[in-house]
Order: C-alpha cells, then sequence, then structure tokens
C-alpha cells in the first residue's frame, strides 16, 4: 500500500511540473495553490535546476503575494546565483510581511553574510541572540558568528565560534566542515581531533562526529585510525558516503576484497555517485586479486567518466601486459603518455611493450623519455640496460650501469648491476658487484632473483648470501 501511494504521489507531481512547465503554451492558463508551488519548488531546488526554482517563486509571488515563504526562496536562490541586489531586494519584501519571524531573520542574516554586510548582519545576529531558544538554534548562531569572525580575521575567535557551534549541536554538519577544511584553520588543525573526541565521549553513536574524526584522522596520514573511524560511522548509520570513505580506506591499505565488498554496498545505494577515480580504484582491486577481465572493465568505465587520466590507461597497459596483448597494451600506454601529468612509469611500460614488440627505435625514445622524466628510475635505468643488450650493444649497457652508479646508488641499481654483469658473462665483476649490493641492501637481495631467477640454482651465490645473511 505504501509503494502505491508514493506512486500515486509521482503521477501527480509529474503532472504538476507538466502544468507548470507548458503554462505558457497558447491556451493554458495556470492557478496553483500555496501547497502546489511548495511542492514544485521543492522539486526543482532538489534536482539543483535554480532557473527553474526561480521561475516558480517569481510566479507563486503574482499569485499568492503576501506569503513570506516565497520571497525567502527568492531571496535564496538569488544568493546562490550570486545575485546581490536581487537577493536583497527579496528580503526587504520579506521584512515587510514577516519582519519579526525568526526563520526569515536568519535567512536574512545568511544572505548578509554571504554578501559581506557585516554590520547589518552583526546587528541581525545580535537581535537574533536574545531571542531565539534551543541549543540547535543557538548552534546555528554561533556558526554564523564564526562566519562574520572570519571575515574580519579574527581566526582564534572564529575558530571557538564553530567549536561552541559543534557543542551545541553535535550534528551541524557546516561548522564541522568550516573547521575541518577552511584554510584559514590550518595551523589550528591539530586541534580537531580532541574536539571530536570530547563530541564522541559523551555521544559515541554521533555517526557524523565519527565520519568527521575519520576525515580528520585521513587528512593526518593515520590510515588504520582513519579506517576504524569510518567503520564506526557506517555501523551507526547507512550513508554513502560513508561507505565510499571506509571502503576507499580498505583500498589505501590493501585490503582489497573488503574494499570490494564495500564499493558494492556503495553502488547498491541510490545516492551513490559514479567517478573516475571510484571505478579506477574498483579496476587496482580487481587488478591486484588477479581478477583481469573484472579489471579492465572497470578502468574502461573509469576512462567513460574521465577519459583525460593517465593512471587509468596505464592499469589497463599493465592489465594487457598480463594477458601478453602487447599491442593493446602498448596502445593504452601511449594513451596515458598523451595525458597531463604522466609519469616515468607510463614511459617505461610503453617501451617494453615497444621491445617485445622488436619495434626498437619506438622502444628506445621510450625508455629515454621516461629516463628524461626521472633520471634515478632504477628500474627503467635496468629494463634499458637489459634491452640494449639483447640488441647486442653490451658496451652501452655496461657503461649505461656504471655511469648510473657514479651518480647514485639504490638497492634496484645495483641489484641490476649484479644482473646485467652475469648476462654479458662477466661473472667476476657480477660477485664483487654482489658483495657490495648485499652488505648494503641485504633485505632487498630479492630484486636479484627476479631480474635473475636462474640464481636460485646458483651454489657459489647462494653462498654469499648465506655469508651476509645477518
Amino acid at each position: 500500500m505504501s509503494n502505491k501511494r508514493n506512486d500515486q504521489r509521482d503521477l501527480a507531481l509529474q503532472a504538476l511540473v507538466s502544468r507548470f512547465e507548458k503554462r505558457k503554451e497558447p491556451g493554458n492558463s495556470l492557478f496553483l495553490s500555496a501547497e502546489e508551488f511548495d511542492e514544485l519548488l521543492v522539486h526543482y531546488f532538489n534536482k539543483h535546476d535554480f532557473d527553474r526554482t526561480l521561475e516558480a517563486a517569481d510566479l507563486a509571488i503574482t499569485q499568492h503575494n503576501f506569503t513570506p515563504e516565497f520571497y525567502k526562496w527568492k531571496a535564496l536562490i538569488h544568493k546562490i546565483n550570486l545575485e546581490e541586489d536581487e537577493a536583497l531586494a527579496a528580503l526587504d519584501k520579506l521584512s515587510i510581511y514577516a519582519p519579526n519571524d525568526e526563520e526569515s531573520l536568519m535567512l536574512r542574516l545568511e544572505v548578509l553574510i554571504h554578501f559581506e554586510k557585516r554590520e547589518e548582519a552583526r546587528s541581525i545576529l545580535d537581535k537574533l541572540q536574545s531571542v531565539v531558544e534551543g541549543d540547535a538554534k543557538h548552534s546555528l548562531l554561533a556558526f554564523f558568528d564564526g562566519l562574520l569572525l572570519m571575515q574580519v580575521n579574527r581566526y582564534d575567535d572564529s575558530w571557538h565560534a564553530f567549536v561552541e557551534a559543534v557543542r551545541l549541536d553535535p550534528y551541524q554538519e557546516p561548522a564541522l566542515d568550516e573547521l575541518l577544511n577552511a584554510t584559514e584553520f590550518e595551523y589550528l588543525r591539530s586541534q580537531l581531533g580532541k574536539v571530536l573526541q570530547r563530541v564522541l565521549n559523551k555521544d559515541p553513536f554521533n555517526d557524523l562526529v565519527w565520519y568527521y574524526l575519520g576525515l580528520w584522522y585521513d587528512d593526518k596520514g593515520n590510515d588504520h585510525k582513519a579506517m576504524e573511524a569510518f567503520a564506526n560511522a557506517r555501523s551507526l548509520q547507512e550513508n554513502p558516503r560513508y561507505n565510499l570513505e571506509y571502503a576507499d580506506k580498505l583500498f589505501d591499505l590493501d585490503h582489497y576484497q573488503r574494499a570490494l565488498k564495500v564499493y558494492g554496498t556503495y553502488f547498491d545505494s541510490p545516492e551513490s555517485e559514479e567517478s573516475y577515480e571510484t571505478y579506477m580504484r574498483v579496476g587496482r582491486s580487481y587488478q591486484m586479486l588477479g581478477d583481469i577481465d573484472k579489471a579492465k572493465a572497470s578502468f574502461f568505465r573509469a576512462i567513460e567518466l574521465d577519459p583525460n587520466m593517465y593512471d587509468t590507461y596505464q592499469h589497463l597497459g599493465e592489465c594487457f601486459v598480463v594477458e601478453e596483448k602487447w599491442g593493446v597494451a602498448a596502445y593504452n600506454y601511449g594513451r596515458a603518455v598523451e595525458q597531463l601529468n604522466h609519469t616515468a612509469d607510463c614511459w617505461m611500460g610503453l617501451a617494453l611493450c615497444q621491445a617485445a614488440m622488436n619495434e626498437t627505435e619506438e622502444a628506445e625514445t621510450a625508455f629515454r623519455q621516461a629516463l628524461e622524466m626521472n633520471d634515478r628510475y632504477s628500474e627503467a635505468i635496468v629494463a634499458y640496460a637489459i634491452f640494449m643488450v639483447d640488441c647486442g650493444r653490451e658496451r652501452e649497457a655496461l657503461d649505461l650501469m656504471t655511469d648510473s652508479l657514479e651518480r647514485y646508488q639504490d638497492a634496484g641499481l645495483l641489484y641490476g648491476t649484479v644482473a646485467l654483469h652475469l648476462m654479458c658473462n662477466k661473472r667476476q665483476l657480477a660477485l664483487e658487484y654482489l658483495n657490495d649490493a648485499l652488505g648494503s641492501y641485504y633485505e632487498d637481495h630479492d630484486l636479484l632473483l627476479d631480474w635473475y631467477p636462474e640464481l636460485n640454482n646458483d651454489a657459489e651465490v647462494q653462498a654469499i648470501f648465506a655469508l651476509h645473511r645477518p
């Protein structure tokens, strides 16, 4: 029965919207009750169709000239559209029909602050503070006070006003948002954790504050604490954004299977939104779990949502490399290097694919591009040297490694040098480099086995490993 009533309401609203939008057609006239205008205004506002919202408000005023609610709508939309004169004119009309109405004064205060009419705003704020009752209303006034103080650069006082707003109403999200995100509070942000924890000590079932505590931990780089806070928030209230933040944090902490489950819950919600970033993370989760087909499907969807992000093409390329589809992989790496902010990894991937297809000149160019972007990219240096060896250019390859070692050292470069000398049948020199590498980077010696797996069965090399074992 409930679903039937909802369907009937939806049909009635559709009919009302149709009548309103066809009102200017020849032969049509329209007169609506105040209640019908209310429905129209809410409908268009929720759709973010502010032009139609304003049209409805204007028509409502012509038909119900003395109804304050419609002037409120008009002032609100003009404020959203940054139309200062029109917003203030609507407020002036509103003050005629509802001079002492609290809600009208609150709206006037909001609009005045928005357009930085501080003197009049402060006067109204003082008036409201003496007449309103209840913590929720005083919380809202504290929030407005914080905004006014921020406008005159009194940041400490502004911070305390927002904190007071949250104390009075711990579900007052605009104040929480300012405390977390306002750049003016960067020097005070470290205090926010204690502020939120005090609220939770009084009410541990406040899902919104758990959520903001998670965001604060996330900003601080404390992934595990953030994950716990988001988990608490979603356990208290089913909310798509809680699920999304929790899933993202699971992803960040490499819990890919659990992340996919929560992403699924998020997408099941009618309030979920598709974004490149979310599909990219879903794709990476599948990729890391070895489900290449689902990974590719997610990456393709990410590209549909935003075709200008290099990392999606890069990860698609990686998927096709796993399938040894070198041409398709190279195509995607090629798309990656066309995008802004691409990394040396993209050129490296392209080079390896082109090398696999014996496109020697193109691979050479791609390797050089990778090293031009990062001349200490050890993996690319070693891969380029191996490519040279495969092309019969052993001397150049050895010189590349020697020159690189003169500039810097790290585990990848040293173990890569060992592998390359072994490939070039320079075993004695390779073992000398191996001793150097093990002396400085023993814990990374598996890198050598990645480059040269045959060494797992090399007794002499295994003996050297044992000699250096801590």
